[in-house]
């Protein structure tokens, strides 16, 4: 599913987020010029219909551009605003300017407000569609009180929103999980984009390292560990293309599932593989490994991690009370999606 995208969005993601970018917004820099600059790639409406003045492209064209999305660690909801901006419209709601994020989980209300835990890109986004119970919300950050939820460099947040505030931005009512499955594959094939830099930056170090007078991947014991790693990537790459096998916006729930378990399963194993390759470096603030290994365990945990989506898969197979292959035909591969 590598299409003509991929090349072009490498490129453009390389040359306008680079590490020192990442670094910068972390730190706390106005992210919104970058927003601006990424903006202007023209990617944001690409799963919008023409006649909504977008693309009208498939989650399976976009594929490649949200991976690229993870290869550089976008220090932005990127992928995100993608999928909501398609909701919003599909739902035939306004569209907001600038960036989006889910709250799908760890909501709580009471009579002075509501607030989103652990928000995903919470510090950086504009805008957060939030889902409690049945409610939705698109609320502005702007105008809500945040606190950083994460660890070193995290970008996510505890948001909260005065009363006033939640009464003028209700959308409406669904009764189903509306953002957890969207939540699930963006973040899934951030992961997957953001693994295979990782195993890109091991092989190179592995090829240059030299100890006892060879390169140190020409050990059979790291050969060995990054063979598996590679497995990992590879098999994380597989499980999103086939989650973005759709012909329209809409990811299959389950298909999302799956890719949301099998790239968070990877991660702990590929990130101490990386670490264990580049040994002291690996662990430096100054050397960029680590601006992806501290994002890819994020985005593990975040939007549910490998248990929670496999769990879900598992219940949905045992109700089935179908055999696994005939739940993943009548499934996994939905009626309307490509061969």
């Amino acid at each position: 599913m590598q299409n003509s995208f991929y090349d072009s969005a490498d490129r453009f993601f390389a040359q306008e987020c680079t590490p020192a970018h990442i670094r910068q917004i972390e730190q706390g820099m106005d992210p919104n010029p970058l927003w601006e600059t990424l903006l202007a790639a023209g990617f944001v409406d690409g799963l919008l219909p023409e006649n909504a003045d977008g693309a009208g492209l498939t989650l399976s064209d976009v594929w490649p551009i949200m991976f690229c999305m993870g290869r550089h660690a976008l220090p932005l909801p990127y992928a995100h605003t993608m999928l909501a901006r398609a909701w919003l419209n599909h739902h035939g709601q306004p569209l907001p300017v600038g960036s989006i994020t889910f709250a799908p989980y760890q909501v709580t209300a009471n009579g002075e407000g509501l607030t989103a835990h652990a928000v995903n890109f919470g510090l950086v986004a504009n805008w957060v569609l939030v889902q409690y119970g049945s409610q939705v919300w698109c609320l502005a950050t702007d105008e809500a009180t945040a606190m950083q939820s994460g660890g070193h460099g995290s970008l996510d947040a505890d948001l909260t929103w005065p009363r006033e505030v939640v009464e003028r931005s209700m959308l409406g009512k669904w009764d189903q999980p509306q953002f957890r499955h969207l939540m699930a594959l963006s973040l899934g094939v951030l992961i997957a984009g953001a693994s295979d830099r990782v195993f890109e930056l091991t092989l190179a170090h592995a090829n240059q390292r030299e100890q006892f007078g060879k390169p140190i991947g020409r050990f059979q014991a790291l050969q060995q560990q990054i063979s598996e790693v590679a497995e990992l990537v590879f098999g994380a790459r597989m499980a999103t293309e086939m989650a973005c096998r759709s012909l329209d916006w809409q990811p299959a729930v389950m298909l999302a599932a799956l890719a949301k378990s099998q790239t968070s399963q990877a991660v702990s194993r590929v990130t101490a593989v990386a670490h264990a390759v580049h040994g002291a470096i690996g662990v430096t603030h100054e050397y960029d490994l680590q601006l992806f290994t501290r994002r890819l365990n994020e985005w593990a945990r975040a939007g549910g991690g490998q248990a929670y989506w496999a769990e879900m898969l598992g219940r949905e197979v045992l109700g089935s009370k179908q055999s696994t292959l005939d739940f993943i035909r009548s499934e996994l591969f939905l009626e309307g999606q490509p061969e």
